[in-house]
């Protein structure tokens, strides 16, 4: 094999690891805040189990299909996955946008029930958010264009990522101590990187363009 054709497989295997790697750590890290968050949630004395008494009808259907989602859209993003087994990444890709569709939008009426107005409106901005584009993806998977598929599953996901991510930050202790306003802020903060930072790192490489590589001198 040539050093030309084992560059783009030494790099493809590479980027997969490095995903494989990303995607270990971030589920490792969500089943411990969920953990840490939820432990005693099915204890009606506890502190949790009392905030979320008054939203319980929409807990356990956002809790099912948005875990649902957040698991199926890790495995839309293996390349090995759908180069070997293209029917099955195409029945976890729906099975990944029914689950959005439902788990999203129910967290607003939940939001609405047990949290602050500010809370209730950033979970209907990330809820709309992760709707919309995964709806652009499911539109453009069935018109045919993968690459755009692709970099709208990547703006997509991100949106089910701030579970985890302000979860990892609210117990920092100063913004613990801020009270519902830290929370606030590190919800609404979240929700703001995951809307742009993929279009940041998805278009990265046309902003900052490549130094022209140099050739090799004549011998």
């Amino acid at each position: 094999m040539s050093t030309a054709a084992a560059a783009p497989v030494t790099r493809a295997r590479s980027g997969s690891q490095s995903k494989l790697v990303l995607f270990v750590i971030f589920f490792a890290l969500t089943a411990f805040v969920t953990y840490m968050k939820n432990a005693k949630i099915f204890d009606p004395s506890s502190e949790i189990a009392r905030h979320f008494a008054p939203g319980t009808l929409f807990l356990i259907p956002h809790a099912i299909f948005a875990s649902l989602a957040l698991v199926m859209g890790a495995f839309q993003f293996s390349n090995w996955l759908r180069s070997r087994y293209l029917r099955v990444h195409r029945v976890m890709g729906y099975i990944y946008v029914v689950s959005v569709m439902i788990g999203a939008p129910i967290a607003i009426p939940l939001a609405a029930r047990v949290d602050t107005p500010s809370l209730a409106a950033a979970s209907a901005v990330q809820a709309f958010g992760w709707m919309f584009c995964t709806g652009v993806a499911l539109y453009c998977i069935r018109m045919g264009n993968v690459q755009q598929h692709r970099r709208w599953m990547i703006r997509g996901y991100p949106f089910a990522m701030v579970f985890t991510v302000a979860r990892l930050l609210i117990p920092i202790p100063p913004i613990l101590r801020s009270g519902f306003v830290g929370i606030e802020i590190v919800v609404w903060t979240s929700i703001a990187l995951a809307a742009f930072l993929p279009s940041v790192i998805l278009e990265w490489r046309s902003v900052v363009p490549r130094p022209a590589p140099t050739k090799a001198l004549a011998r």
